[in-house]
């Protein structure tokens, strides 16, 4: 037996992601896979496991579990929130997140309120074994695939772990540029950004948006100045992306996430580029966004520029120094 997760409380919103499923939307299939694609693969190289293993996305908090089987395990996502460990006799010891740790069968794992942050990943060396579909474990909930029965996780959920081929030891990062704060958000125009009034692109490159409650894994309402169109909001369905900023008939623009739909019928004004995706995981309710134009071209070396961050920062990590025995 390689063990399992035992979920005591799932929390809000927690669901078992990995890289998701590239190339199957022609077959209506979502894309899904974790939102924080950066906290995904620290986590993993954290605790061993090749980055694109499967683990917890924890969406607020509220996540307490156990394991059968001694793993390591490491919340990323976030610089401050912290994991509580709770043994058989009650003793507690708080670990902030961005480390490893080896956690012993039996001790509980406690996640409180997600800090600074909306979404938050949990790896585990060895990764989450439910089955695979399509090239991915990842839950889509709106589709009712991958995951564990295709839903979002509940209390008393068990879930097998694969076997632990991670050897080495406990590290930490040390580089946190990696997280840097959120500034403003980098699109590209279009496709449909010529139905839009020149007053409307004015009006999304320079005014802010507030982060509506209406936010999941599918995407964010937002709110803010109207995004006038020049005729209607209505287009012939074409091909949705993970960034995507569809704006309907009300001129509020809606974010568009991993587990979007994937085709519609609504103006896109533009494309959130795939190094500043990240940055809309750890975007919370109330906050506000502004948004930046930048050329294609420019997008491609901002994905070159995140990569080699990330790269350095996984590069970086170290030995984490020993914990007293819990």
């Amino acid at each position: 037996m390689n063990g399992q997760i035992h979920i005591v409380r799932a929390g809000p919103y927690t669901s078992i992601q990995d890289h998701g499923r590239v190339g199957y939307q022609a077959l209506g299939i979502p894309e899904s896979g974790a939102l924080d694609s950066t906290a995904r693969r620290l986590g993993n190289a954290l605790v061993g496991n090749a980055p694109d293993m499967a683990g917890l996305e924890i969406c607020l908090g509220g996540v307490e579990l156990e394991l059968t089987a001694p793993r390591r395990v490491a919340l990323t996502g976030s610089v401050m929130t912290a994991m509580v460990l709770t043994d058989q006799n009650g003793n507690e010891m708080r670990i902030l997140s961005n480390r490893a740790l080896m956690l012993q069968a039996g001790v509980r794992l406690r996640i409180n309120n997600l800090v600074a942050t909306n979404t938050a990943f949990l790896a585990i060396s060895g990764g989450i074994g439910t089955p695979t579909l399509y090239d991915s474990r990842a839950t889509a909930p709106n589709a009712g695939i991958g995951g564990l029965d295709g839903r979002l996780l509940k209390d008393g959920d068990a879930l097998p772990l694969l076997p632990n081929l991670a050897g080495g030891r406990d590290l930490m990062l040390t580089e946190f540029a990696i997280y840097p704060d959120i500034g403003a958000i980098r699109v590209v125009l279009g496709p449909q950004d010529d139905r839009f009034t020149a007053a409307a692109i004015n009006n999304f490159l320079t005014t802010p948006y507030q982060v509506t409650p209406a936010l999941n894994r599918m995407g964010m309402r937002l709110e803010g100045a109207v995004l006038a169109h020049i005729d209607n909001a209505d287009i012939e369905s074409d091909g949705i992306l993970n960034g995507s900023v569809q704006v309907p008939g009300d001129g509020q623009p809606i974010l568009l996430l991993a587990d979007h739909q994937t085709t519609g019928g609504y103006t896109k004004i533009a494309t959130v580029i795939a190094a500043d995706l990240p940055l809309l995981a750890r975007v919370v309710v109330g906050s506000t966004l502004r948004f930046s134009a930048i050329s294609v071209a420019e997008a491609e070396d901002a994905a070159h520029a995140h990569e080699a961050i990330l790269t350095r920062a996984i590069e970086s990590m170290l030995a984490a120094p020993p914990l007293t025995d819990i």
